[in-house]
Formats: C-alpha cells, structure tokens, sequence
C-alpha cells in the first residue's frame, strides 16, 4: 500500500496496523528480546521494493537483522549508534550524510535508559524537530525502546500527540503480552485507547488473540453509502456519497475499511442466503456496531427465518422485494445513525445449523417425510407455530401423483415431497400462509390452479404433528405411489413414479353393422 507501512503485528484493525509517511510512531516494550522481535516483524513485514532501513543504538544492527526470515525488503542498511544523548540529538544530520531517507521506513531500536537521560526540554525539542524533519523528508520514523520502568516516561510522550503519529506499549505476561494502544493516526483514521492480547508463534511472530477485542474508532464515512450496483435497478447514484461495486466480494473488502458507513447487500437467489450471512457476521464481528449493514431481496426467495438468520447475524436492516426503489432509499435515511444493538453469536457455523436443521429436500418416502419432520417439530430452536407449511394437494381428474411431481422443482432445503393414495404432500420449511401461492409457482412448472382440484394447509405444530401420525393410515399409504427412495435427483425419482406398473389390455374383435342402400323399384 503507498505510502503506508506495516508494523506487522497480524489481526490488527487497519486503523491500528499501517503507519503513514511522513509520521514518527513510538512503541515501549518491556523485554529487549520482545522489542528485536518485533523490528524483525516489521521489516519482514515490507514489501520487497520498500525503501527500509534498521537503527540500532546501544546494540548492533546485524545482530537483529541475522534473525531476518525471507520476507521483506531486498535491501536493508543497517546502522548501529552508541548509547548517548549526542547520538540521538545528531540523528537526523548523520542520516542526511550517509542515506537519503525520503520514502524510508526508519526502525530505531534503542534502550529505554537512553531516552530517561534526556532532560523533558531535550525531549520535547527531539520530538518537535524530528517531526518537521520527517514532513521534510516525506519518510517514517518508527521508535522501538526496550526496558522496565518506562512509566514516566510514556506519562510524558502521552502530552505530545501533536507531534507523534501514535503511541503504544507492549507488555510482557507469562505466557502473551498485552498490546496498549493510546492513540495511533494514519490514513484510515484516528484511533484511541485500544488493548488486546497478542501471542507469539515462532515463525509468524506476533498475532492478536482471537478473542482480544478491538472497537473501530467513529470517524467521517458515516454518510457513505457502499453499495452492490444491482442495489439501485441500474440506476445512477442519488448522491456523490454513493459508491457501486460489481459483486457481494469488492463490497464485503471495502467494508473492511469501513466504521460507520452504510453497506447494501443484494440478494437474488435463496442458494445465496449462507454465503451472504458470513459475510454480514465477518463485517459485524471486526468492524463493530457502528456499521450499518442493509440486505436488498430483489426476488421473491426469502422467508421469515432466513431474514431472522440475516438479522441475527448482524444485519440492520433486510429490504423486501416487492419494495420500489423509492421505498427502499426512504428505509436507508431512516437508519442513518443507527448503532447495532442485538447480541451477536460468536460461532456462525451453529447459528445456521439451529435455524437449518434439515439437510435434506425434494422426494422422500413417506416414513422418511415423516421422521424427519417429528425431529423439526421437537426443536426447540425454532419459533413454535412457525416451522412450516404441511399441504395436501389433490391432482385434477386425469393427472396421477406421480406425473405431478415431474413438474415439482425444490431447490431450498427442508422443502419435502411424498405421495400418499392419490394425494401429494408437501412440506414447505419456515414458509408463511400468506407465502403460500408465490411458493408453488416457484416449486412447479405449471400453475397450481391447473394441477390441483382442491388443497389442505396446516401450519401450527399440533396440527402438523396430527396429520403425520395419520398419514399411515390414508388409504394407500403403503403401496401404489409410495416413494422408496432417499436418495437421488428429484428429476430421476419422479420419472420412476409417473411410470407405474400396469397391466397391457388385450385387443378384442369389435363386429360392426353393415348398412346397405336399397335401390329405387
């Protein structure tokens, strides 16, 4: 990235991970062993063409550098400083004689004691013109000091905030240390008082904990609409705030960048609806509540517990199809300045198993339609009185159960089919009464009113779990069209039940009447 440098440490914000050129950034570390590791980690953190160059006062440069693993950049000069006041006082005019430092990246990796023995008035006056240096210059400067007992001093470099770009201290613990972040300026923003864990892997460094909780800091994108270009019907953007991305990934990376802004997801197809709530529980989960995160249905294929599962995980706001353009601009207005404030489950993976608990659609047999849908019902999970739809259909005079299900297209899972007697059942998961009609004209091929003489529709849970107790007993419920088959495409185990086995007619003689024309005497 121009103009930004890396210190390295993985699973940090990037508000918390770059510093900006020019920028003098500060970091105490408890243990010079912490302290070498961690300039090695920024280095190798550089790209290969990074203009970057090691300091080290009180130590020798090679010694840090001879740990380097292969990442980085190709070329490093090393320079090791005596452990004194002049040294640090003269830094910049000895920089300025033997490199040309615009656009590097300046890792100076001292003891603590050497700074403790500046009086404040020298601090200050290093501090105020190493930062007018550094704008000079166009480069950063990147302070590593190592050692105990560097309260005081840290108490006094929290003043200096106009002339440093950030602040930080690592503290060692037993077996992680703790990561303080002050204050920490670049181009993605200002962030303040900031703590997490980090624990050490030998070949990958420093890393956050999971766990370690980091708050994006509010700043001025609270107005910015990013947004699928699907989102507006081909439509330009309303306003120059607006920002249009090809596909669900570009937007999902870009609200990475994001603490307030507005994100607007579309949703075409229900195959979709998994893969989109990862992305708004990822969004939510690093980027915080400040985020408002929008899902447009532009067809019909959601139902009432997959904008639960949406919500749930982290969405503000999910937009129904049927809504116009004009509505759907009215409901972003009314959620600007609106903070998440619903619990966020920490493991998506369980979250989507508890509201899809059924694997499993299309035909099955009628004891595998009914043992899958008594495990349903006796979920506790799962809003009572709002599993699903069981339907009876009749076929119309002339058509047999079997040829109806060719027609019969069920593409979401927990949707179900069987044939009982001359009777198809269906079982739609999580579909509402009022979803009904729209859900049989997606499930076949012709309309339903052409196919079907009359229908039965029960949706609470009791009467639901009546009418399978009492399926076995309709008649012709264990043979005739009874499915046997689990498996298999929907297509190859209807084409087996429209076809039943039947008996050949035999041909018989018909004798037909001969009429003959009298003729005229």
């Amino acid at each position: 990235m121009a103009g930004l440098f890396s210190i390295g440490i993985r699973g940090l914000l990037d508000e918390l991970l770059f510093m900006q050129a020019p920028g003098l950034y500060w970091l105490n570390v408890d243990r010079q062993y912490d302290a070498m590791l961690l300039s090695r980690q920024a280095i190798g953190a550089q790209a290969d063409h990074a203009k970057v160059a090691l300091l080290c006062a009180g130590g020798r440069a090679l010694d840090v550098a001879d740990g380097l693993g292969e990442g980085g950049p190709s070329r490093l000069p090393l320079f090791s400083l005596p452990d004194s006041e002049a040294a640090i006082v003269s830094l910049t005019e000895d920089l300025m004689r033997t490199l040309k430092p615009r656009g590097y990246l300046l890792i100076l990796l001292t003891p603590l004691s050497l700074w403790q023995r500046l009086s404040e008035p020298l601090l200050r006056r290093w501090l105020t013109d190493t930062h007018g240096w550094l704008a000079q210059q166009g480069c950063t400067l990147m302070v590593i000091a190592h050692g105990a007992g560097g309260t005081a001093l840290h108490t006094a470099l929290l003043s200096r905030h106009r002339t440093l770009y950030g602040l930080g201290r690592l503290h060692s613990l037993q077996d992680s240390c703790l990561y303080q972040v002050d204050f920490w300026c670049n181009q993605a923003g200002v962030s303040a008082r900031q703590q997490m864990k980090l624990t050490r892997a030998r070949e990958e460094g420093w890393r956050v904990v999971p766990d370690s909780p980091q708050q994006p800091q509010p700043r001025n994108d609270e107005h910015q609409v990013l947004a699928e270009l699907a989102a507006l019907e081909d439509m330009p953007a309303p306003t120059e705030l607006w920002r249009l991305f090809d596909g669900a990934d570009a937007l999902c990376d870009e609200g990475l960048k994001a603490r307030t802004a507005t994100l607007v997801f579309v949703l075409e197809r229900g195959s979709a609806i998994e893969a989109l709530a990862q992305r708004i529980h990822r969004l939510r989960q690093q980027r915080g509540n400040g985020l408002k995160l929008v899902v447009r249905e532009l067809s019909a294929c959601l139902r009432r517990i997959d904008e639960r599962l949406l919500l749930t995980c982290g969405a503000n706001l999910v937009v129904p199809h049927h809504a116009p353009l004009s509505r759907f601009l009215t409901l972003l207005d009314s959620i600007q300045g609106q903070v998440f404030a619903r619990h966020l489950p920490a493991d998506i993976g369980t979250l989507i198993d508890s509201m899809r608990p059924l694997r499993l659609k299309g035909v099955v047999s009628l004891e595998r339609f009914q043992g899958a849908l008594h495990d349903l019902m006796a979920n506790p999970l799962l809003p009572e009185d709002g599993k699903g739809l069981l339907v009876s259909l009749c076929p119309v005079a002339g058509i047999r159960p079997g040829q109806v299900l060719t027609l019969c297209r069920m593409q979401r899972d927990g949707d179900l089919a069987t044939v009982v007697g001359d009777r198809v059942f269906l079982f739609l998961f999580a579909c509402a009464i009022n979803e009904l009609e729209l859900t049989l004209g997606r499930i076949f091929r012709l309309s339903a009113a052409e196919l079907f003489s009359h229908r039965v529709v029960w949706h609470q849970d009791r009467h639901v779990l009546e009418q399978l107790q009492g399926l076995n007993s309709r008649p012709g419920s264990t043979g005739g069209w009874a499915v046997h088959t689990d498996a298999g495409s929907l297509a190859e185990t209807a084409e087996t039940l429209s076809h039943p086995p039947r008996i050949r007619p035999e041909p018989s003689a018909i004798r037909l009447p001969v009429f003959r024309k009298e003729e005229n005497a």
